[in-house]
């Protein structure tokens, strides 16, 4: 039983590392898509 708690734990932990990294590269490459913006923004 104890196996199979920490078996679940485990999968549920890299669950939520593996989602927050997902997360965290869209979330930059937004930002990078606005910092594009800004920079054509400026140059015109």
């Amino acid at each position: 039983m104890k196996k199979n708690i920490l078996k679940a734990t485990l999968v549920a932990a890299f669950g939520l590392i593996a989602g927050f990294n997902v997360y965290n590269s869209q979330k930059s490459d937004v930002m990078s898509e606005l910092a594009l913006a800004n920079v054509e923004v400026i140059e015109t």
